[in-house]
């Protein structure tokens, strides 16, 4: 089973909120694609530092020993 990564979406120095790409898109009214790129290094990269730029950051889970 695999889980779903949970991201948070930042435009600019806002947070616009958190959840998995899909979630993300249907709340934020943006495609699935469209958030899917702009989670990857790429998309950081390219936007550079532009606030009109929804990118996603992965929330990574602490791992219990």
């Amino acid at each position: 089973m695999t889980i779903a990564k949970e991201y948070i979406a930042y435009k600019g120095d806002r947070p616009l909120g958190t959840g998995t790409v899909k979630e993300l898109a249907e709340g934020l009214g943006y495609g699935y694609s469209t958030l899917s790129f702009n989670a990857s290094p790429s998309a950081h990269k390219k936007s550079g530092d532009s606030d009109r730029v929804i990118l996603l950051y992965e929330i990574e889970e602490d791992e219990e020993e």
